[in-house]
């Protein structure tokens, strides 16, 4: 039968050719279209090393002169740091509170950052810098890259010491964590100062639209006592993080504001803002988002055309070959052998043009001319996964242009179908 049929190809090659044309253009079209969708949508559910579930951020300001609760700074033997400490004492006691952080330029999704250069050995990257109280590690629950729970973190994190990604030097000299932990790192800011690496953590990413590739950090202690002399300006820059224990009741929000003014309003600082992690997220990315959703739609309406064009194209070939369709049964072969040389027929133009497709795609790889992904255009291994998942989607389409048509002339008897040709 396969010798029978590849003959039949190509007695019959100069209609196929125009089909294997078909099938090598959406091919190479197809290809793109998931590579570029793979790529966005790999990079959207990657880890994110931390976790916002149950998470809330505090923005402290402070009265004006104007307010009748002002008062005069100069009259009080107390700064301003004493009373954000204080604050951060009586939300830990508040009921329902796991665990509070102070931090700057640090919690996720919060579109603010400090930069450094970090340096181990001769080895260097520009990374983010986060300056955090320890319970940071607890209200995000970073995770340590050899099992260290958060709680195991937040012992270790103290003056002078640092808390580093595993990805750290990763991408540009594939050094990894267990390499990293236990080295010295130099900082751009005192290349004087040696900063002994006493932990490393899972990759932290900066948000769902940016790679781990792309996301480096090392982190500080930033300790409470050094938040004393802080003047009521400074502490507006401060990061307050609230974690709620899982079996908090919904409305925790409403009762912490219902709560601030007679609980934390502490000297001049009082509580502007209020707002769960989940919020800060869905503001900071929504042109991401609709950019993402755009795309989307955009992909799925091509490949949508792409359906219906394969559909169209082999749904035609097999209404024209009813005849010969009745002919075979005629002489001898089952339904079901005519169905099985159809689809065979097809699959074998489609790996056909597949083979020669890969080639194209390859070198457009090679020309970069699809997103990058983690720093590099084109990998055996994201190769393979975006052209087999080609090949099954025109499969798919071919099978069911394929297999409606030629259902409904399996239901014609040879003799009819004979004598209409």
């Amino acid at each position: 039968m396969n010798k029978i049929l590849f003959r039949q190809i190509w007695n019959e090659r100069r209609s196929n050719a125009w089909i294997w044309l078909e099938l090598l253009l959406v091919s190479v079209v197809l290809w793109f279209v998931v590579d570029t969708s793979y790529v966005t949508l790999n990079t959207y559910f990657e880890p994110r090393g931390f976790d916002i579930s149950n998470t809330y951020w505090i923005r402290v300001g402070t009265m004006t002169p104007k307010s009748p609760d002002y008062i005069d700074p100069s009259t009080r033997n107390v700064k301003a740091g004493s009373d954000i400490l204080e604050l951060l004492k009586r939300l830990r006691h508040f009921p329902d509170v796991e665990a509070v952080s102070l931090s700057y330029n640090s919690f996720p999704y919060n579109g603010s950052w400090s930069g450094t250069y970090a340096k181990i050995d001769t080895m260097g990257e520009e990374c983010r810098i986060y300056k955090v109280s320890p319970d940071f590690l607890r209200v995000f629950r970073y995770h340590g890259s050899n099992g260290e729970t958060p709680e195991k973190l937040a012992t270790l994190l103290k003056e002078g010491v640092l808390i580093v990604g595993e990805n750290l030097l990763t991408a540009k000299y594939e050094l990894k964590g267990k390499d990293i932990a236990g080295r010295s790192v130099y900082l751009s800011a005192d290349t004087t100062k040696v900063w002994p690496v006493v932990a490393v953590t899972k990759p932290v990413r900066f948000n769902d639209f940016v790679s781990t590739y792309d996301c480096r950090y090392v982190m500080q202690i930033y300790s409470e006592a050094s938040a004393v002399n802080l003047t009521e300006n400074d502490v507006r820059f401060l990061e307050l993080c609230i974690r709620t224990r899982p079996d908090c009741p919904p409305g925790f929000i409403d009762r912490l504001r219902n709560a601030s003014r007679s609980q934390f309003t502490i000297g001049n600082l009082l509580f502007e803002d209020v707002r769960s992690l989940d919020d800060i997220r869905c503001m900071l990315q929504l042109d991401d988002m609709n950019k993402l959703r755009d795309q989307m739609w955009g992909i799925g309406f091509l490949l949508f055309n792409i359906f219906l064009g394969l559909l169209g194209t082999f749904w035609f070939r097999t209404q024209q070959r009813r005849s010969e369709m009745a002919l075979h049964v005629s002489c001898g072969s089952t339904r079901r052998e005519v169905f099985a040389r159809l689809i065979i027929e097809g699959l074998l133009l489609l790996v056909s043009a597949t083979i020669i497709a890969l080639f194209i795609d390859a070198n457009i790889a090679y020309a970069e001319f699809i997103p990058q992904m983690n720093g590099s255009f084109l990998t055996v291994g994201r190769f393979l996964i975006t052209t087999f998942i080609t090949f099954v989607l025109m499969s798919l389409m071919i099978v069911i242009g394929i297999w409606f048509p030629a259902r409904q002339a399996m239901k014609i008897q040879p003799a009819e179908a004979l004598r209409e040709e």
